[in-house]
């Protein structure tokens, strides 16, 4: 986590340079290609990485070998996936010379992508996340060394999308290392033992689709139903909360040997943990997106220029609403994996992208990135209420009413101290409303720093004793 927010800080230093060079039209042809290849980024993993998290947990698979298999996996069609991204962007973006190079350019990362991911499970399963952390600071850090060095020789709008290599670049180099000391990453070509992996990830495999057009489509549809500057500002403020979705898949990544152990174990204590866990990130979310929403005019004119506050601003205090509920929609759908219940989690999905491209068909040529934005708060708060419905049935899971009212007080006083202090340079009312919520919930509730570190810290062997 700690180095995940380092990281954040350079990501908002990259995101600021490039968007201050580049001007709102230019980033937004720069947000098409990114965007463009982000719905592809599903297909790099295929829900592998979990199905071998869950085996090697239940004590039903050996981590080397599982892992071995799903690096000859990934070697098989990392490059066929990539020559993919590539067609298909440029019969869809032919209309713009500079979309389909920055989209040929961008789509080496699917294949770096693709073999970094067969690491993970490693990382995962013992709860270890050094490699983890040092590859995201250093991928991170050298993207915003490569996005200055752009800046200065004042290179071509296509340039820059070649600094969207970097950090799966060094997540390959770092994390394959890592792996290698640990259990080799010699690649085993098994059709059979691939087949296996794939069959009984397919269901996973197609949350992660659906999660990826889900949260992609908004900025995608922009790109092909608005103008460049809806996409944008659309763009930076997605980038902008897609930095704060790290806090929750941190969390979700060290406990989901902990959820698939406890179900099998003890489902009272899975249903205990999983209350928490959201209640953890309530903790976090909730102010992200009040706080957010007043200060979202102040942090897109800190990251950019005047042109991008207008809509960026409204888009972003929507987008940060949408992540906060995303908080608590990742838990109980991780929830619902650990308790093998993924294929109704798939038909949720699916139904709910259905439901988010259509909205997004319909609000987009009258509300540009406003309406993007808007779409996705209604598809998640469906998302979150049939989880939690269905997770209730599987489990004794109860949603956490009492700790949201609770959760009011400290609230309000963030707000407040937000609003009052709107018009000071941003980072003073962050700070000042950051310490406000910290010290009146330990003050007066609902939860403890001590417990939020201890949860965050704890083993899936110490949780399940």
């Amino acid at each position: 986590m700690a180095a995940r927010i380092v990281g954040l800080v350079a990501s908002l230093a990259t995101m600021a340079i490039t968007t201050t060079h580049l001007g709102l039209i230019s980033y937004g042809h720069l947000t098409a290609a990114i965007v463009f290849i982000g719905l592809w980024t599903s297909l790099t993993e295929l829900g592998i990485g979990a199905v071998v998290v869950r085996r090697v947990t239940s004590g039903a698979g050996d981590l080397r070998q599982l892992i071995r298999v799903n690096v000859g996996l990934s070697l098989a069609y990392c490059v066929p996936l990539s020559a993919a991204a590539v067609i298909t962007g440029a019969l869809i973006y032919r209309d713009t010379a500079e979309v389909p190079m920055m989209i040929a350019i961008i789509a080496g990362g699917l294949a770096l992508t693709t073999l970094a991911s067969c690491f993970q499970p490693l990382f995962m399963t013992n709860v270890r996340f050094g490699a983890v952390a040092v590859s995201d600071v250093g991928g991170r850090a050298l993207s915003l060394v490569g996005t200055i060095v752009l800046v200065r020789i004042d290179a071509d709008l296509v340039w820059f999308a070649a600094v969207q290599l970097v950090p799966p670049l060094v997540m390959l180099i770092i994390q394959g290392f890592v792996a290698h000391r640990a259990v080799g990453i010699r690649p085993v070509f098994s059709a059979r033992q691939s087949w296996d992996l794939v069959r009984e990830s397919l269901p996973q495999t197609g949350v992660l689709i659906i999660a990826a057009l889900y949260w992609r489509a908004d900025a995608f549809l922009l790109s092909v139903l608005s103008t460049p500057q809806q996409t944008g500002a659309y763009g930076l403020a997605y980038q902008i909360t897609s930095n704060a979705t790290v806090i929750s898949a941190v969390f979700l990544a060290s406990s989901l040997s902990t959820m698939t152990n406890l179900f099998a174990t003890d489902k009272e204590r899975f249903a205990a943990f999983v209350q928490r866990s959201a209640e953890a990130l309530i903790f976090v979310g909730a102010p992200i997106a009040l706080v957010g929403g007043v200060l979202s005019p102040s942090i897109i004119g800190l990251l950019s220029t005047a042109e991008f506050v207008e809509v960026g601003g409204r888009t972003l205090s929507l987008l940060f609403i949408a992540v906060s509920v995303t908080f608590v929609t990742a838990v109980l759908s991780q929830g619902l994996f650990a308790a093998h219940d993924q294929v109704f989690l798939l038909r949720l999905n699916v139904v709910n992208l259905i439901g988010n491209i259509a909205l997004n068909v319909i609000l987009i040529p009258f509300y540009g990135a406003i309406g993007a934005a808007a779409a996705l708060i209604i598809s998640e708060v469906i998302g979150m209420v049939v989880a939690g419905w269905r997770l209730r049935s599987r489990a004794p899971f109860r949603p956490p009413w009492q700790y949201l009212f609770r959760l009011a007080v400290p609230l309000g006083v963030a707000v407040i101290v937000a609003i009052v202090l709107r018009h000071q340079f941003v980072l003073i009312p962050l700070l000042a409303s950051a310490g406000a919520y910290l010290l009146t919930s330990a003050i007066a509730g609902p939860i403890r720093l001590s417990a939020l570190i201890g949860m965050a810290s704890r083993s899936p062997e110490r949780e399940s004793e």
